[in-house]
């Protein structure tokens, strides 16, 4: 992908966060509809169920990501990658601080009757963000040692499916609202995209 497309990517991404943004901030009908459909998607609950879920939102958990981040750090940089090494570590870190900055200017109350604790504002989702952001990252330092087609294919199969796991535990747990966790998406993918095209 050339860098006026990942220009053009990171900035349309952004702009739907945007619209999120300003859905949650007015407190508009399409916000409250699409939360009740994110939900309702994810039912029934079941003690099974909760319990992979718990097991993959702690996977996509910012306190995890981060030392995975400083042990991809140290791989590229034992590697002689220092300039990806450091790169990869402050995308992870820069972007975290500016979802905690977006999360307290919004001030979005977490969902009532959350399966696991949580604590914090809602809206965006620093799982999913954090999970968009990393999993991005670790492919675009894979791709180019996957030389197949179907390698590219099921390397993108498997990271969009894992940001999804993650997005749908944050909701079934109800740490976080639906437009929350599509929030976190598009804010983190815009980063991403952003961010390389620098």
């Amino acid at each position: 992908m050339k860098k006026y497309q990942k220009l053009f990517a990171g900035l349309g991404c952004w702009l739907v966060f945007a619209v999120f943004l300003w859905g949650v901030q007015q407190n508009a009908g399409w916000i409250h509809r699409l939360d009740h459909w994110g939900y309702q998607l994810l039912q029934p609950t079941t003690p099974q169920r909760t319990q992979l879920f718990i097991v993959i939102t702690h996977l996509g958990d910012p306190i995890l990501l981060l030392p995975l981040s400083l042990l991809v750090l140290a791989i590229c940089w034992w590697r002689h990658q220092r300039g990806r090494g450091l790169w990869f570590a402050g995308l992870q870190i820069i972007g975290y601080c500016l979802v905690i900055a977006v999360k307290y200017s919004i001030l979005r109350p977490r969902p009532d009757r959350k399966l696991i604790p949580a604590s914090g504002f809602s809206f965006p989702s620093g799982h999913t963000f954090a999970t968009t952001a990393f999993t991005l990252a670790v492919l675009a330092i894979v791709w180019p040692h996957l030389k197949e087609r179907w390698q590219r294919v099921l390397a993108s199969l498997l990271a969009a499916c894992w940001i999804l796991l993650v997005m749908a535990s944050r909701v079934y747990l109800r740490n976080h609202f639906t437009t929350d966790v599509l929030a976190g998406l598009f804010l983190g993918s815009g980063w991403w995209f952003l961010a390389t095209a620098a």
